[in-house]
């Protein structure tokens, strides 16, 4: 533990009841994989929703985008780019998730006002949105036409073999649309300190919960005072910064009136959404 400027700086491994995080590694890939399907199935359900769904009221229709959507432009890699965008933002809003929930918070402190919260997924799309278009108009026009242009008179051998034991590899990225992944991957790492003040503050919010409880349960003389903290399987990043609050006797954030109806809102609509994505995603585009 060291001291920088009279504030405590964290250690690059904090014990967690006495010890550090066995497997911890393990652990955030997990924690990775589950949370970056939580943003594609947030995604899915958005575009579903607003785009896909036909809205009636009283037997009229009063919302119905997929023929304007699809009709947006006449030029004819529209067909392909408007999937694409769709793929781009589910790999943004995963990207933001799993940044989130592995960020440093050692480094980057930084908390947003409740209506800060309440916006920030209509920030994200604004915030993403030149880097989705831009990344697009590269992969599906600039690149092919500098290609074309360089080696239109030239036949290019492919320099890469794979092994016996990995030509699984090369089928699945022939046959898999990466590219979207990736731009949504790049363009989640550049629009992040948008969403990153509103994922510190949620994340805040229930680590200062769980702290609160457990000082109010040792000042009573409950036996297991620690139990209230936040145990396996929470991430290990939540674990460890639960832990530092508790060991160093520091404060928890204010959890106003204003920050906890901002938090149980965001968490309630992105819970439901990402319900009815993998509804959509499973049983809808299955068609079941």
């Amino acid at each position: 533990m060291t001291a920088v400027a009279g504030k405590l700086t964290p250690p690059r491994r904090i014990p967690v009841k006495g010890r550090p995080i066995r497997l911890r590694w393990l652990q955030q890939i997990i924690w990775s994989v589950l949370v970056a399907n939580v943003g594609t199935l947030i995604i899915s359900a958005l575009y579903y929703l607003f785009v896909e769904l036909r809205w009636h009221v009283g037997g009229h229709t009063v919302l119905y985008l997929k023929p304007d959507w699809d009709n947006l432009f006449s030029f004819r890699g529209w067909a392909a780019d408007r999937h694409d965008i769709r793929d781009v933002y589910e790999a943004v809003l995963a990207t933001l998730f799993v940044k989130s929930l592995l960020a440093n918070w050692r480094k980057h402190d930084r908390r947003g006002p409740a209506w800060y919260v309440v916006i920030s997924p209509f920030l994200i799309v604004i915030a993403a949105f030149p880097a989705v278009v831009a990344g697009l108009w590269l992969i599906n026009y600039a690149l092919p036409f500098v290609w074309h242009a360089a080696f239109a008179h030239h036949v290019v051998h492919n320099p890469l073999h794979m092994p016996y034991r990995l030509a699984w590899l090369g089928t699945y990225l022939s046959g898999w649309p990466w590219q979207p992944a990736v731009i949504g991957i790049l363009a989640g790492l550049v629009v992040h300190r948008v969403y990153a003040p509103a994922g510190n503050t949620v994340q805040l919010y229930f680590i200062g919960r769980s702290v609160d409880r457990t000082r109010d349960a040792a000042a009573t003389g409950e036996p297991d005072p620690r139990r209230h903290l936040p145990r396996w399987p929470w991430p290990p990043v939540i674990r460890e910064r639960a832990a530092w609050i508790m060991d160093n006797d520091l404060p928890v954030p204010d959890r106003t009136r204003d920050i906890r109806g901002a938090v149980r809102t965001v968490m309630v609509i992105l819970g439901a959404l990402a319900v009815y994505g993998a509804y959509v995603r499973y049983v809808v585009a299955k068609g079941h």
